[in-house]
């Protein structure tokens, strides 16, 4: 089998496997047994580290069930195959050629020549990050909100481990807006989310240069790689540009950021363009926005975050990659050059084509729920799109939907999750080389 292939039949497994445990009458608070549709679709939400529910996470769900959804995000932000292979490795010692490129494919990184070391440091960033705001998020809940000390410990590591991996749930009935005022519960939760959307690539470069730095002070500091600029500068000027136009369109609605005092207002307004990058998480109601904030709010969940992060989206560096191939396109030039480097073909015509297959896959999935439902068309396309790029927002539709239309978004997540080109690659038997090139004819275009 293909790694790639491998790594969707894991993601699936794990989505079945977590459907039936979720079915348990254990799993709900009243012991009742979930319908199929419910748990298969909480399941993929959880798995595929989206967050769109169909019930209300605390309520409907036992402390059983809510712990089978936080080990689900777990799994699936740290990535199935990179788990497997590292359990692997601490039973056996050592680690064959298959899973080096199963753990290659899952986490995306090109030229890593020593996978364990990866595994390592990938935990290390992982758990670390995790304990860290477990801890302070169970503090806070304990000392400030005078909630029980295992209480506030299990609301503290649940939401730790869902704000990191970007995995959109809560235990709270209106996810954080009864904490819209508390900037040091939000703010913490809204670091998680930028931290785990940037992707093992940077966060290990980043490592790496804060470690080389720290041993020797006074040396010269190495430049970053070209995905780890694309992807910081893409995230500072994506979170800036969110920021100003949310908080332009909602500063005096009074639904949403109107009520609250200035630093409130620019607290949340900071937190509502963090979360579309694939965080999930809500400090206003969206349901309550201007249908002109959630066509912007489409663009950034569409766009997401890092490459090989938690995050969803067709990522950062696809829409770095398409700026630059229409800059030099309109330049006259032929060759895709940014700064100092230049971008091979194969990644401009991948680039194209995730950009083409998710555009399809959401463009159809709207135009049939449009056609089969009664909901707004605005409605539509920013719980598809959520859907789709692995947020977990939602305008309050979801969970009024048909259940074939439920099913289908859970394919939708699980589609939007591993990628289009994974996806389409994984179900390719085989990989046909030509080995000769036809003569070229330029169509007119425009």
């Amino acid at each position: 089998m293909h790694p790639t292939q491998i790594v969707v039949l894991a993601f699936g497994v794990a989505a079945i496997f977590g459907t039936l445990l979720l079915s348990l009458p254990l799993a709900t608070a009243e012991g009742n047994t979930t319908s199929f549709v419910t748990a298969f679709f909480t399941a993929v939400s959880a798995v595929c580290i989206t967050g769109l529910t169909v019930v209300d996470t605390a309520t409907h769900w036992s402390g059983f069930g809510q712990f089978v959804i936080m080990l689900l995000i777990q799994l699936g932000g740290l990535g199935i195959v990179s788990f497997a292979t590292l359990l692997g490795l601490l039973i056996s010692g050592r680690i064959s050629l298959r899973d080096r490129m199963n753990t290659l494919s899952e986490a995306k990184i090109v030229g890593a020549d020593n996978v364990p070391k990866l595994l390592s440091r990938i935990l290390l960033v992982y758990f670390g990050f995790e304990l860290v705001l477990a801890c302070y998020l169970t503090l806070r809940l304990h000392l400030s909100y005078g909630q029980e000390l295992l209480s506030s410990l299990w609301h503290g590591t649940f939401h730790a481990i869902s704000a990191f991996n970007n995995g959109g749930f809560s235990l709270y009935t209106d996810s954080m807006v009864g904490f819209r005022q508390d900037m040091f519960f939000i703010a913490p939760v809204m670091l998680a989310v930028i931290v785990g959307g940037l992707g093992f690539p940077v966060l290990i470069e980043l490592h790496e240069r804060l470690w080389r730095l720290r041993l020797q002070p006074g040396g010269k500091a190495r430049r970053f790689s070209l995905h780890t600029r694309l992807t910081l500068w893409m995230t500072v000027t994506l979170l800036v540009i969110g920021a100003l136009f949310i908080g332009a369109m909602e500063w005096n609605n009074p639904g949403t950021l109107g009520g609250l005092n200035t630093w409130d207002k620019f607290v949340n307004t900071m937190f509502a363009s963090v979360m579309p990058r694939s965080g999930g998480l809500n400090s206003v109601d969206i349901s309550q926005m201007d249908p002109a904030t959630w066509l912007g709010i489409d663009l950034l969940m569409f766009i997401g975050g890092g490459s090989a992060s938690t995050a969803g989206g067709i990522k950062v560096t696809t829409i770095a990659v398409l700026v630059f191939i229409i800059y030099t396109e309109i330049r006259g030039e032929t060759a895709v050059n940014v700064g100092n480097r230049r971008l091979p073909r194969s990644i401009q015509r991948q680039a194209l084509t995730l950009v083409a297959l998710s555009a399809v896959a959401i463009l159809f999935t709207t135009l049939l729920f449009a056609a089969t439902t009664n909901f707004s068309l605005d409605q539509i396309l920013f719980d598809v799109i959520s859907a789709a790029a692995t947020v977990g927002l939602s305008t309050g539709i979801t969970a009024d939907l048909p259940a074939f239309h439920q099913v289908w978004l859970a394919f939708l997540m699980f589609i939007g999750r591993l990628g289009p080109v994974v996806v389409a690659s994984a179900l390719a038997l085989r990989i046909a080389k030509r080995h000769y090139e036809l003569p070229k004819e330029r169509p007119l275009i425009g």
